[in-house]
């Protein structure tokens, strides 16, 4: 696991922490029926600190990524709260959740890292190479010791 924080966003809960037994707590009251994005972080730029954590919310769209994109982040900001907020999140706006021109603002940026969205009706949409395992989605499966 990552050790830098940990996040979920679900359709009815958003949790962030730097405390992974406040995170299991918390996760456990998603409904099992319900969507969830997780992520543990790894910090490569932005401080350690539960504002850093993923996934970033905005307006109902949240977002989580894996991997180092190409991009100066604003401040103490992490490279994927930079995207999220001046890229992803305004084509959004501007285009829809399921717009083509969020397809191609995403492949400009994202080269081999993986992103996670989710809309408030708790719908998700993937970009990158995610891996299969028990019924579930991930972004990579080193966890497993599967490489």
């Amino acid at each position: 696991m990552n050790p830098h924080g940990c996040g979920f966003v679900s359709k009815s809960m958003k949790f962030k922490s730097l405390s992974f037994s406040n995170f299991l707590k918390r996760l456990h009251e998603v409904p099992q029926n319900e969507n969830c994005i997780i992520h543990f972080r790894y910090a490569t730029n932005g401080s350690v600190c539960r504002q850093n954590c993923h996934p970033f919310t905005k307006k109902g769209i949240s977002f989580a990524h894996n991997g180092i994109l190409s991009i100066m982040p604003d401040g103490d900001r992490t490279d994927s709260e930079t995207a999220f907020r001046n890229i992803i999140y305004p084509c959004v706006q501007q285009y829809g959740f399921d717009s083509d021109e969020l397809r191609l603002a995403v492949e400009r940026i994202i080269g081999y890292s993986k992103f996670a969205m989710m809309n408030a009706n708790g719908e998700i949409r993937l970009f990158g190479n995610f891996k299969a395992h028990g019924g579930r989605l991930y972004s990579n499966l080193r966890h497993f010791g599967i490489y």
